[in-house]
């Protein structure tokens, strides 16, 4: 009860722009796909990232209850918010109890209670002003819970030691920031790299569960993917002797589609040559049902990798469209009509700019990256682009490819493709 009115306010007043953790609409996928689609458009204008990745050591346990009522006052918080606060954060005792033994009591005390209704946006709002430390260096923090992560842009051929330098100095106003607040960074969980697909620094590291390669090449995350669902396959197909073919496919659907896509963002600008070892994993699952691709698709609603990615994809443009996404989309995808005095006049009225004439290097990265599908959304048909969510738009763009499957276009598979002809009414 107290959080349905608590929680709203600290959103709007606490938490600020940079926290993506506990909050409505947005996740660690939206995430790691703003800040790879931020990278590819610095590295493809001719110039390179640096970043300082941290984390709180037992963030949740290290939240000294005077500081955080003051900063909720400072926030704008009234006394009667105060007051409960005050009272439901006061040291309590606890056990811990394994199969009926009981541990000594010990105090929990400077915590914001994990497990509880109003603990993620306490910590949020706890942990909000260290992005003044963060970005005093010229950089943009974002931050994930108690993940905290300060990119910034360099010139190509700035001295990898001097981006290092400036790197260090952020660590350290933010180690600052952190004694001051009574809390400390986990040194085994900290980073600085810089990242170019030929002048980086650093080694492949997980940012939100995805692992990133310095030269954003993304073979890391791919055999990441791979890793995980090959033997998920495996193990599924071990059971044919006891679930029919549409089991088997819900099987997949349920275990595997979701650690291929959570990340896809990430990867999405991978070269053909690793996305394929995706697309090979569910087609040889596909072949080992007895199933041809066209069949799985019309009869079991089991459409290949190619497909789902790129509708996927597009799901998110559609998304920024609808303004249902978080504003740093908004920046990366402007409205053509921002740019210059109209619309392109191809497609429909709903058209987004894609940067394409701003590419000076790298060209090949930002063909396959998202950028590149601004191109296939600005001519989509006027009634798909209107649909009002992006569920129904998904719909529509999935029935295209299956009429073109059904009539036998070759290439159905690849409806959503850059190279594919921007044909989607036959």
């Amino acid at each position: 009860m107290i959080g349905l009115h608590l929680v709203p306010i600290l959103q709007r007043k606490a938490f600020g722009d940079n926290q993506w953790a506990f909050r409505s609409g947005l996740s660690a996928r939206d995430l790691i796909t703003m800040l790879m689609m931020s990278w590819i458009l610095i590295v493809c204008t001719g110039k390179k990232v640096g970043a300082y990745l941290s984390d709180i050591t037992g963030a949740f346990d290290r939240v000294y209850k005077p500081y955080l009522l003051a900063k909720l006052q400072s926030y704008g918080i009234g006394p009667k918010f105060l007051n409960f606060l005050d009272a439901y954060l006061s040291p309590r005792r606890g056990q811990v109890v394994v199969q009926g033994a009981f541990s000594d009591e010990f105090e929990i005390a400077n915590s914001v209670f994990q497990g509880t209704v109003l603990g993620p946006p306490l910590w949020n709002s706890f942990f909000s002003d260290v992005s003044l430390p963060a970005t005093s260096t010229g950089g943009k923090g974002q931050m994930f819970a108690d993940d905290l992560n300060v990119f910034q842009t360099f010139d190509r051929h700035e001295p990898l030691d001097k981006c290092k330098d400036i790197l260090d100095q952020c660590k350290n106003k933010v180690h600052k920031w952190g004694g001051t607040n009574r809390v400390s960074f986990d040194a085994t969980k900290e980073h600085m790299i810089v990242m170019h697909p030929s002048e980086n620094h650093g080694c492949s590291y997980k940012l939100l569960g995805c692992m990133i390669d310095v030269d954003l090449r993304m073979h890391s995350a791919v055999e990441q993917v791979l890793s995980k669902i090959r033997p998920k396959i495996t193990a599924i197909l071990r059971t044919r002797a006891y679930y029919d073919i549409p089991d088997l496919i819900l099987q997949f659907k349920t275990h595997i589609w979701s650690l291929i896509e959570v990340n896809i963002g990430g990867y999405f600008h991978a070269a053909p040559s690793l996305l394929d070892k995706i697309d090979s994993a569910q087609s040889r699952f596909v072949h080992e049902l007895g199933l041809s691709i066209d069949q799985a698709f019309l009869d079991h609603n089991f459409p290949p990798p190619k497909l789902r990615r790129n509708i996927g994809v597009l799901g998110l443009l559609h998304k920024r469209v609808l303004g249902k996404c978080h504003p740093s989309f908004e920046t990366l995808l402007p409205w053509w009509t921002t740019r210059f005095a109209a619309a392109r006049g191809l497609g429909h009225n709903k058209q987004l700019y894609g940067h394409n004439v701003e590419v000076s290097h790298h060209q090949a990265i930002f063909n396959r990256s998202i950028f590149a599908m601004v191109d296939i959304y600005n001519n989509l048909p006027q009634y798909v682009v209107d649909a009002s969510s992006v569920s129904a738009f998904q719909k529509y763009l999935t029935q295209i490819a299956r009429k073109r499957c059904q009539i036998g276009n070759a290439d159905w598979a690849s409806s959503f493709c850059r190279s594919f002809e921007h044909n989607f009414e036959d």
